[in-house]
């Protein structure tokens, strides 16, 4: 597993409004193998229009690098570590841009001012 890599997962149980079920989730960090078998990872979920101009959700249109089928949105704002043993298999990738757009969003939702953080305009 690497940063921006989209993986089928399983993230039953659930609680509230958590995402639940199978789905797609964003790789943000693979984790550490050797100490602790968790990822970062960011739930994937179809695209709705109320969506559209929400810095906390980052769009994805379906193509052949990201293996989605339907235009979908990455929602920063449901950042997660899971077990290792919930990935089943991968998807595929999102571009560079998408994930600089993704890290921006966590940064807007974790109140991280820019000059802290590596972001490129």
């Amino acid at each position: 597993m690497k940063t921006g890599e989209i993986y089928w997962v399983s993230l039953d149980p659930a609680i509230g409004d958590e995402i639940k079920k199978k789905r797609p989730v964003l790789v943000l960090n693979a984790g550490h193998d050797k100490h602790l078998k968790l990822a970062i990872v960011l739930p994937i979920t179809v695209w709705n229009p109320y969506w559209k101009g929400n810095p906390f959700f980052v769009s994805l249109e379906p193509d052949a690098n990201n293996g989605l089928q339907k235009k979908s949105v990455v929602d920063c704002f449901q950042i997660r570590a899971i077990s290792h043993r919930r990935f089943a298999e991968k998807i595929g990738n999102i571009s560079n841009d998408e994930i600089s757009l993704v890290k921006k969003s966590i940064a807007l939702i974790l109140d991280i001012e820019p000059e802290h953080c590596e972001l490129d305009d």
